[in-house]
This record gives structure tokens, sequence and C-alpha cells, in this order.
């Protein structure tokens, strides 16, 4: 048997009981979809009003610049904590040897404390390993950092465009045809 013939047979018996379905099918049946939606051309089509308030706007775009400088906040704490750690890895390491006595009157001496070995070397891959690992660190955080620019610009319009809501009066907007940068003004008022 075909897959061609199971799947001719499938879809009769599927088309059976849907027809048995619409026989059986109680007219006084009554739904509250069926409010909004209309049979055109023998085809269902539901009546949608996607309009919303001015006010369910305004909410949303405050909401957005809310969890937009949530966001912000938490780059900038990852950005920090990634140059903490990334900080002074370029340049060389000072060892330094800390001497612990059992009190302040016990001596030591220096010289022989010099004798005392540097930390081996690390071998060619472990230098290799250490600098990859740095060299990801360091991409990770010029990503970080593009992605703190562009939530930053993005904050910065939401701002703007608050602004221009709960402006009174009238908003020009100007554009410099140099750098393409827009900038609005607001008609100046005088205020009582």
């Amino acid at each position: 048997v075909s897959t061609q013939s199971t799947g001719l047979w499938y879809q009769r018996r599927v088309r059976a009981k849907l027809r048995n379905v619409a026989d059986t099918k109680n007219p006084d049946e009554f739904y509250r979809g069926m409010i909004k939606s209309k049979i055109v051309d023998g085809k269902h089509e539901m009546h949608r009003d996607n309009t919303l308030s001015h006010e369910t706007v305004k909410l949303l775009k405050t909401q957005d610049a809310n969890y937009i400088n949530l966001k912000l906040q938490a780059e900038r704490n990852k950005v920090a904590r990634l140059r903490e750690v990334l900080h002074g890895t370029e340049a060389e390491k000072v060892n330094t040897h800390t001497v612990f006595v059992d009190s302040d009157d016990e001596e030591v001496d220096l010289d022989e404390l010099e004798k005392v070995p540097p930390a081996p070397e690390l071998d060619r891959a472990t230098q290799r390993a250490v600098s990859k690992a740095r060299e990801s660190q360091y991409k990770m955080l010029a990503a970080r950092v593009k992605r703190l620019e562009t939530l930053e610009k993005s904050s910065h319009k939401l701002q703007v465009y608050k602004n221009i809501a709960s402006a009174k009066g009238q908003v020009r907007k100007d554009v410099d045809e140099e750098t393409g940068r827009v900038s609005y003004k607001w008609r100046k008022q005088r205020t009582k």
C-alpha cells in the first residue's frame, strides 16, 4: 500500500467525520465567536477590532521604556564586571611575596627570600589557551558595549517620544542635512 493511497483514505475519513458533524449540528447553537464572524463567499471572516485607546498606547510605551531602562542597567553592570575582570590583563604582573611571621620581633632574611625560585613559565599550549580565553572575553566585552550603545539609543529615542507626547503646544522636527541628526524644538510658551 503506497503512502499516497493511505493519505487519500485518511482524507476521506476526515471529510466523512466533518460531514457527519455538520449534519448533526443544532441550528440554534450559539457561541460568542459568532457575534463578530460572518460568512462571506462561503468563507468565515472574523471582524477584529485592533485599535487601542490613547491611554493604552501611552501605558505600553512607558512599559517599553521601563523595560529598556531595566535592560540598560543590567547591561551596564555586566560591562563594568567584565572590565573589572579584564582590567590589568594587558600589563605585566609584578610578583610580590608576602611573608607571614609569628611576631613583630621576628626578623626575616630578605636575601634568603630572593633565592625562592620564580613561578614556572607556562607551556605553549597553556599560554595559547589563556590568550584564546582572554581574546574571547574581549570579544564578549566589545559585543556588550555595542549592545549597550544600541540600548542607550533606543532609550533616548523613547524618552524623546515621551517628551513629544506629553508636550503642550506644537513640536517642530528639524533634520540636519549634513549629519542626518534629528532634533525637536518646542514653541516657546509663556508661563503664568
